[in-house]
């Protein structure tokens, strides 16, 4: 090589890789077909479906593989809800039965990991589309039912029921409003929506009613009022309750307890859940900070559990819940477990409310409602402790929607030549 003065020559670069991005998109409509699928056979207890679960849950594993450039960053930034899942599994070490305990931790840690994938890969809004769409398949299931949809209908429990009515009524409510959403599907939505609403109405559950009107009026808010306004009412609305709340506590003579669970049609023992919560504090006490494990309370050789099924005339060996989120991650898991859930809930709603002060539009505004909704609910079920369920999803799908809004999506590798 030979220089003179002012002027060099180099060999030529080397090809260089660069990452390519690209613009969020709507998910291919294989894969909303997919999901949707996913989301129905665990939306409905459908009989004969277990093998199909798994092969679903192995096209899930599957796709962490081949979108782990975004799901393994995705995945450490959802730590808060990772770590009850992994204090569960390793829970088989202290639980009297530690097969089905290593087998129900598996299945709560897969839980928060599918709903990752589905961030990793799915805008937020095509997520909760696929839900209404698996909601709808449920609804439909259900008419031959209408005969006793007080009783559960196709789920054997009426409250269930009536919340996954709930889930249906508000999310189609949300996409006939919503003028992104394809024409045709907002008609469907539109026609579903009052079907969906009567039947949580028939399910006589007062708490899905009340979370249904108050749903409705939220979103029709969001979706018709000024934004500021809004706010402004939602701030007003908290500032008056806490007020009302304040006064009923300092006049101990007032019966407001009584007249609301006279008006809703229940009583001070909330249908019962105050002795099967006294069992908990019970079964909790022995073991108080780790739990008694995962699938340690209620089996045939428990005595408690044998007591409360006997108090609910259920047989012995029912698997029953306590009704309460809270229980049920204190009594399996204790302070140290429920501690962690308080924790990934709280993360989980800040992130949430963050994303709807962002971007205020209605799929955030419908994952705020929902996550109400579920956190509730929290207090008197016990369905946000369970797995691959629908207020697992709506617990944790805000929080982690928040990760992507506004970000762009990886495509992968491409190579470029420096001249």
């Amino acid at each position: 090589m030979t220089s003179t003065f002012g002027t060099t020559t180099a060999s030529a670069q080397p090809p260089m890789f660069v990452n390519v991005y690209r613009n969020q998109h709507k998910t291919p409509l294989w894969e909303q077909a997919f999901v949707s699928l996913w989301l129905f056979i665990t939306f409905l207890p459908l009989p004969g479906v277990t093998p199909l679960r798994y092969i679903c849950i192995l096209v899930f594993i599957l796709l962490m593989v081949v979108s782990r450039k975004t799901f393994v960053p995705l995945m450490f930034k959802s730590w808060p809800i990772l770590l009850l899942p992994v204090l569960g599994l390793f829970s088989f070490f202290s639980s009297p039965y530690p097969g089905a305990a290593m087998r129900q931790g598996v299945l709560l840690l897969l839980t928060p990991l599918i709903i990752i994938t589905l961030i990793a890969r799915m805008r937020a809004a095509d997520i909760l589309r696929c839900t209404m769409i698996a909601g709808m398949g449920a609804l439909l299931l259900s008419v031959p039912y209408i005969g006793n949809l007080s009783e559960g209908g196709p789920y054997g429990s009426k409250n269930i029921f009536a919340f996954q009515m709930l889930f249906v009524t508000l999310l189609s409510f949300a996409s006939a409003l919503n003028s992104e959403e394809p024409l045709l599907l907002r008609l469907i939505a539109l026609m579903l929506f009052p079907i969906a609403f009567v039947f949580q109405y028939l399910a006589e559950s007062a708490t899905s009613l009340v979370f249904a009107v108050l749903g409705i009026v939220a979103i029709a808010a969001i979706r018709f009022i000024p934004r500021s306004l809004t706010t402004s009412l939602i701030f007003i609305g908290a500032i008056f309750a806490l007020l009302a709340a304040a006064f009923a506590l300092s006049n101990p003579q007032l019966t407001l307890a009584d007249d609301f669970f006279n008006l809703v049609g229940k009583d001070a023992t909330l249908t019962g859940r105050t002795a099967i919560w006294n069992g908990a504090a019970s079964a909790s006490s022995e073991h108080p900070w780790f739990g008694i494990g995962l699938e340690g309370f209620w089996q045939y050789d428990t005595g408690l559990a044998q007591t409360l099924n006997e108090n609910d005339h259920k047989e012995f060996g029912t698997k029953l819940s306590f009704h309460s989120a809270f229980w049920e991650t204190r009594v399996h898991l204790g302070w140290v477990g429920m501690s962690i859930f308080i924790f990934s809930i709280i993360w989980c709603g800040i992130r949430t409310l963050s994303l709807w002060f962002s971007t205020g539009n209605l799929t955030a505004s419908t994952l705020l409602i929902l996550f109400v909704v579920v956190l509730v609910s929290c207090f008197t079920e016990s369905y946000a402790w369970g797995t691959f369920n629908t207020m697992v999803n709506m617990l944790y799908l805000g929080g982690l929607a928040a990760f992507r809004n506004g970000e762009k999506q990886y495509v992968g590798r491409a190579r470029v030549k420096v001249a």
